[in-house]
């Protein structure tokens, strides 16, 4: 799903933080999301990472702890 939805090359910790999201939001919220427009576009790739996938925290009431943890190592592994 990531290399079918992500057009730009990604190094292999930008692949590996993708999958994790993808794995855990559903191909359908990735292929739809900004992240994956904002990257396509050629933005800088760092920057949709830091910007977009705390985004995706929450649950039906509210953030969640966890999301919150998963998303920021998501992040700090894209951008290491």
């Amino acid at each position: 799903a990531v290399t079918r939805c992500i057009k730009v090359p990604l190094t292999q910790f930008e692949f590996d933080a993708t999958v994790s999201f993808c794995y855990n939001v559903g191909p359908s919220a990735l292929e739809h999301s900004t992240f994956c427009r904002r990257m396509n576009a050629g933005q800088n790739k760092a920057q949709c990472f830091k910007e977009e996938f705390p985004k995706w925290v929450n649950g039906s009431n509210g953030p969640l702890p966890g999301l919150v943890r998963r998303r920021e190592a998501e992040v700090e592994l894209a951008t290491s």
